[in-house]
């Protein structure tokens, strides 16, 4: 009886969860935008439904690409155009892309990235993960391609100098070119005060000079005669 009665109990609770949940979704009661905060039972629950889908659908192997001064450049390569704007890198902070993300793109050197196998990144870089702004490369980038970028991920706590300074260069040019662009609105907005262009500013043209009535004598001929 008692196992009768709380099984009604938890269908009664579950099935309120779920209506309650149904209303918020039709009154558009759940917040999807980037700039809101998620809370602990959502990340929480991602979480463990990400980490074991990973489990089950990556390949249970060993990066077949050796890590060699080859294989880190061109992975360095494929990292510095498609990873680094998220990422970042130690010493590099993200772009602009990278800091508007949420959940954000976590930084591939802490231990629980570089605990997984090279399978599971292996998987991870090629078919993305739905709904955190991670792209799949599998449909742009071939297989060997997309090992030598788990080589490189590897290689990303040991980064040398001019590796460093490679990566840095990419995110500084995306920030230059936004506080350019900033600068360059600024500059128009000061120009005119309300950002409208008076017509001094637009350059107007000179007023034609005025049409010269030549008086002339009464009864003389305009050409003086």
């Amino acid at each position: 009886m008692r196992s009768s009665g709380a099984m009604i109990l938890m269908g009664a609770v579950i099935g309120v969860l779920i209506v309650f949940l149904g209303a918020l979704v039709l009154i558009g009661g759940i917040d999807t935008t980037a700039t809101g905060m998620h809370g602990r039972l959502e990340e929480s629950l991602a979480t463990s439904v990400l980490n074991r889908s990973i489990r089950r659908h990556a390949p249970a192997t060993a990066n077949p690409v050796a890590s060699t001064p080859e294989v880190l450049r061109e992975g360095l390569s494929h990292y510095k155009e498609n990873c680094v704007t998220c990422h970042g890198a130690p010493g590099v902070t993200p772009g602009e892309i990278g800091k508007g993300l949420n959940p954000p793109p976590p930084d591939l050197t802490i231990d629980r990235v570089q605990a997984r196998t090279d399978g599971e990144l292996f998987w991870i870089v090629g078919q993305g993960i739905r709904w955190t702004g991670m792209p799949a490369f599998a449909p742009t980038h071939r297989e060997e391609e997309i090992w030598k970028i788990v080589a490189f991920l590897r290689h990303l706590p040991k980064l040398t100098e001019d590796e460093r300074a490679a990566l840095k260069a990419e995110t500084e040019e995306e920030e230059d070119h936004h506080h350019a662009a900033e600068e360059e609105k600024r500059e128009e907005k000061e120009g005119t005060g309300d950002g409208k262009e008076t017509g001094a500013q637009k350059g107007t043209a000179a007023a034609p000079e005025p049409h010269q009535h030549h008086h002339h004598p009464p009864g003389a001929r305009p050409n003086g005669e």
